[in-house]
């Protein structure tokens, strides 16, 4: 179990990234990758530091970093043709779809990673996993969890609140998956762990309580939505799985991600949420209040998603994991589908 102990927080902390990775002993040249608007929010300050702290830096910036396997790869060369020559450590700037590349090559390259969220919007920040896109379906790697990660909330309190919204549908998640999780260990005998089952609730209500701020968007909220987010990397790695993170409304997302493309995964993570916990416990109404409450979606027009395409999610959502979930082994028919989308207003 490997934990990524070293956390730096709070308002101007990326001004003295060099400092941090002096501080717990990381040496060598500096791989920055990013895409062009990370770049251009956090590159400078990132660069500026490590130089002045006598880091050498060599940057690769794209367009927008696809989370593809093929891409993976190909940056995972281009990257390995360059650390043949120098001692090299990845820092990976931007948000999740990056970090989730950068965690992929630097466990392929046996490199040290640190990551520098710019946005809120995913737990992929801490986890050691990487999600990544094989054709029309997406696969979860097991990679490596960071090395540091550097939040500065000057950055964070910036970026479109979108993006906000995002992050508490993923989080929010948990509200269903822990139900699934439990039902998971008893009725499947999959993996559990019920230190991190109850950590993983605390760490949601706290959420919950917190939800003006995040709205707000003030230093507690954004610390409270950026710690939450860490904590689940956290207990992925304590428990061995994503269950705990992540379960029938995931799978939902999945689906709706292959049908209608995947620029909004926190957000379906809400509509999913919603639904799932109709089933479970009929509390869908408390989910779409914390959703409202931060201006996420709570309907498939907010998205602009067709109601065919959330039926069809939820009808092979069963399918995108092998995951004991409250949908079972045979999924949602049909009708069963719309039946839950319209008593859930999602449709």
């Amino acid at each position: 179990m490997k934990f990524s102990a070293n956390i730096e927080a709070g308002f101007g902390s990326l001004k003295n990234i060099g400092g941090h990775l002096k501080n717990i002993g990381i040496t060598g040249t500096a791989a920055v990758i990013s895409g062009e608007t990370a770049f251009r929010i956090a590159g400078k300050i990132v660069v500026d530091s490590l130089e002045s702290s006598g880091f050498y830096v060599n940057t690769f910036i794209y367009e927008k970093i696809e989370p593809t396997l093929k891409n993976a790869e190909n940056l995972t060369a281009i990257i390995k043709n360059y650390s043949s020559k120098n001692d090299v450590f990845i820092i990976g700037i931007g948000g999740g779809s990056t970090l989730d590349v950068c965690k992929y090559i630097s466990a392929k390259l046996e490199l040290n990673f640190i990551a520098v969220p710019t946005l809120l919007s995913s737990d992929a920040i801490a986890t050691g996993y990487s999600v990544l896109w094989i054709d029309d379906k997406n696969e979860a790697f097991q990679t490596k969890a960071p090395s540091l990660i550097v939040g500065d909330y000057e950055i964070l309190k910036n970026q479109p609140k979108k993006y906000i919204s995002a992050g508490v549908g993923d989080m929010l998640s948990k509200m269903s998956a822990l139900y699934d999780w439990r039902l998971a260990f008893w009725l499947a005998g999959e993996t559990y762990n019920d230190f991190a089952m109850n950590v993983a609730k605390a760490t949601t209500n706290l959420l919950k309580k917190r939800i003006a701020d995040v709205a707000a968007m003030n230093y507690i909220g954004i610390e409270t939505l950026f710690l939450s987010e860490v904590t689940d990397g956290y207990l992925m790695q304590l428990s061995g799985t994503t269950r705990v993170a992540a379960g029938s409304e995931h799978l939902f997302t999945f689906a709706l991600e292959k049908i209608h493309g995947m620029p909004n995964h926190g957000e379906y993570c809400g509509l999913g949420t919603i639904m799932m916990a109709y089933i479970q416990s009929k509390k869908d109404g408390e989910v779409r209040e914390y959703l409202n409450d931060v201006g996420a979606a709570t309907t498939a027009a907010d998205l602009d998603v067709k109601p065919q395409e959330i039926i069809k999610a939820l009808t092979i959502a069963h399918t995108m994991r092998p995951w004991y979930t409250i949908l079972g082994i045979n999924g949602l028919s049909e009708g069963s589908a719309e039946r839950l989308a319209r008593y859930t207003m999602v449709i």
